[in-house]
This record gives C-alpha cells, structure tokens and sequence, in this order.
C-alpha cells in the first residue's frame, strides 16, 4: 500500500535555505538556492554555466551572448493558489518560429515548477508523476481529453539564468508534442532515451503578476492566441445563448396568448375601370378597445387590372383619422414558355393600437386596366398575328370588391424584427467565439 505523506503547514512559505558561491569567471556572488538538488547554476552577473555538483564550483561554459534581465528577478517569491514559490532558474527557449520565456520555481516541499510565459499569459507547470492514458491524436488526463496541436517540433534553449536540476546550456534541444484543451497543454519533451511529460494550466489574468509584484500584462484577444488559451468569449456566447433562448420563448408566448383576429365589419363596392375616383362610406366600424385593425379587400373578378384603395378609418366621436393604401391586383397572359399569371386580386393592409370607438370607413377605390395586356391568341389578318385587341370598343364590366374590417391578433413582420434583434448578439458572441477557436487550433498531423 502507498503511504501518504502530510505536508506541513510551511509548505505554504518557503524557508531560506540560500547559499553564497563565488563564481570563477567574473568572481560575482552566486546564490544557491536549493543545494542538494542543483546541478548547474546560471551566473547572475555574467551568464556563465558552473558545476553546482563540483564542491569548488567548477566553470563549465564562458557567457556566449549578452546578459538579459528576465522580467521576474531571480529569487523573487510568490504566492499561487495558496502554494508559495521562489523562481531559482530562468530560460529562454526557441522552436524556430516563436520564443517565449520559463522561469523555473522551486518550494521545499512541493519540488519544482515552471512559470512559462508565451508573451500573452502565463502558465503554471507541473511534472506528471504518471503517464497520460490514449495514444496518437488525443490523450486522457484527469478524466479529461486532451487533442493533439499540430506536429512534433524541436525546442532549443538559447539563453540560462539561475540553478537547474539537470545540465542546462544554451543549445539544448529537445523534441516536443503537445496535447491541449482549453485552459490545459500536456507538453512532452523527449532526449534521447529521456521523455517528460508537463502539464501546463493558464493562470488567469493578473495573478502571476501580483503573486510576484510585477507590473501587471494587458490582455489581448486579437492575434494568435496560446494553443491552450480558453476562449475569452465562451462565457459571453453561453450567455447571450441563454437570454436568447429566454427572450425568444417570451416573444414566442406574447405571439401564442395575444387574442385572434375578430371581424368588426364586412362590406360591398363596385368600381368602374378607367373612370373617375368613387369615394364610399362604410361602417359603422365597433372596436371596444385598443387593438389592431387590419383591413382587406377581395376582389377575384380582377382580370388584367388593379384596383388603388384608400382607406380612411374615421372616429365618428373624435374625427381622427387613421389612414392607410392598398392595392388589389391580377394579371395573366401567355408568352413563349405558356400561360402565366401574377396577383390574386386581394389585399391586407393593417394598423396598430386604433383606440376604441365607432368608426367609419371612407374608401376611395379606382380600377384601372393594363394596357399590355393582350390575349392568348391574338387574332390573324391578313395571314399574320395581329397586336390590336379584340372587341375594343365593349364596355369593361365594373369591378366587385368585398372590404373587411378585423380586429385583434398580432405583426407576423414584427416578431420577426425582434426575434433578429434578439439574436443579435448571441449571434456576434458566436461569430467572436468561433474566430478566436479557428485562430488557435492548428491543423492535426500524424507525424
């Protein structure tokens, strides 16, 4: 059976257990942090690589390039989900394309870490005690699936600063694959026979920044994100999502309870084409209350005409007026590909919140025929098709148009409008959501 170990209190506070070497290259002082399991050490002062195993501090490698100053000075400590550390190393690492930086944390108690900073966040990283579990494209891990990103790349370091547990030296190169889901990466790094498995969780903004008193990173969601960052937009989509859904069902029910039309009124006028304009009053018109009017004509005896209707809803007590136009129309013919028709004679137009009263309904109603109109077989003269209408000088019969006044029921075009308005964003927090997700995806190789 394994044994459980208890942590004590001070793991959340790590002591001071320093050293001070002297470096035989530039003669700096040289801080060692956690003797026991440092192998090489990083000069502050001059960058130079000594053998922390050699009890006289051996040189190992001369600076090759310039002293960099990371942005979290060596020896700082700090607090992350209430686990203190101290950063004792520091690299600056290369896959060719992009740098970042790792800072390498140490704790007494808990052992070693890594603070990685890709240059948009920071990540916290733990080594794996066990292996993660599937195999080529995705892993399991914690109960949770992790997808491959990308290919297998090499990873050179090109700058050390501090103590390591191992020989680091500028020029190491190791071979990476990593796995990711949002806000976690799974790196493996392999050398020669050595394969290590990291798990990398992203900080949230700002906390590694006031752990270790640095001035705190602006947040940017344009570019190309980390391949683990979590989508800054998700919880924005899922919540325009969700009052979407409830505004919608809203809308959706004021739809289903609002009242059905009513006929209020029904009546009869007959209009002569190509005359002068009949003005007829009809009604009265009875609304018991505020509601919405729609007004329809229906006039099926149309043929190759239309019929222009102005309709004027007149309060009998108050002489306002609510005024609205509609156009009854029907056309048909034949041409090379057959006979063909357009209108069916009918027309609706519709007001809102008329006020309850007595009304009466002033129409204004003019036919009119259309003048290209011929018919489906023009007559022959003389051996050829002739474009004059037949029976030109027969009177045109009056047109018979049947006016309906109903009230109640509700704007089909309306609820449309909302609805669109509604998903608006939902529909933006989506679109933003789904291009950050595109920009940090890679595609997935075999190799």
């Amino acid at each position: 059976m394994g044994s459980v170990t208890e942590v004590p209190a001070s793991a959340t506070a790590a002591p001071d257990t320093v050293r001070a070497l002297t470096c035989p290259n530039c003669g700096g002082s040289v801080s060692l942090r956690a003797a026991g399991l440092t192998v090489t050490i990083a000069c502050e002062h001059c960058a130079a690589t000594l053998d922390a195993t050699d009890p006289v501090v051996k040189l190992v490698s001369r600076a090759a390039e310039a002293m960099r100053v990371p942005a979290i000075p060596l020896g700082s400590r700090g607090t992350i989900d209430g686990e203190a550390w101290e950063v004792v190393g520091y690299q600056e690492r290369s896959d060719g394309e992009t740098e970042w930086s790792e800072y390498l944390l140490f704790n007494p108690y808990l052992g070693y870490g890594w603070l990685v900073d890709d240059g948009r966040r920071f990540s916290l990283g733990r080594v794996l005690d066990r292996l993660p579990g599937g195999r080529s494209l995705n892993l399991t891990h914690g109960g949770e699936t992790y997808g491959r990103f990308g290919s297998s790349y090499d990873v050179r370091t090109t700058f050390v600063l501090g103590e390591f547990p191992w020989r680091a030296a500028v020029g190491e190169t190791v071979r990476e694959t990593v796995y990711v889901r949002p806000g976690v990466m799974l790196a493996c790094e392999e050398n020669g026979a050595e394969r290590t498995w990291t798990e990398l969780t992203m900080l949230a903004p700002g906390v590694p920044e006031r752990a270790f008193g640095v001035a705190p990173r602006a947040v940017r969601n344009r570019g190309t994100p980390s391949p683990h960052e979590p989508s800054p937009f998700m919880d924005r989509a899922k919540e325009a999502v969700i009052v979407g859904g409830a505004a919608t069902l809203a809308l959706l029910a004021v739809a289903l309870f609002t009242p059905g039309e009513r006929r209020a009124f029904q009546g009869q006028l007959s209009v002569p084409p190509d005359a002068a304009t009949r003005t007829v009053v009809l009604g009265p018109v009875e609304l018991p209350a505020t509601a919405r009017v729609t007004v329809r004509a229906d006039a099926p005896a149309l043929d190759n005409q239309w019929v222009d209707l102005d309709y004027s809803l007149i309060d009998r007590a108050t002489q306002a007026s609510y005024d609205v136009y509609a156009t009854a129309e029907r056309y048909s013919g034949s041409d090379v590909d057959g006979p063909w028709s357009e209108g069916d004679g009918r027309a609706a137009r519709s007001l809102s919140a008329i006020p309850p009263g007595r009304y009466d309904l002033v129409v204004e109603a003019s036919a009119h025929r259309w003048a290209g109109a011929q018919p489906s077989s023009p007559p022959l003269i003389g051996g050829f098709f002739s474009d004059l209408p037949q029976d030109t000088a027969q009177e045109p019969a009056a047109v018979p148009v049947t006016v309906s006044v109903s009230r109640g029921g509700s704007f089909g075009g309306n609820l449309l409008v909302a609805l669109l308005l509604v998903w608006v964003w939902p529909l933006v927090a989506m679109m933003r959501h789904a291009g950050f997700e595109t920009r940090r995806k890679a595609p997935i190789s075999e190799n």
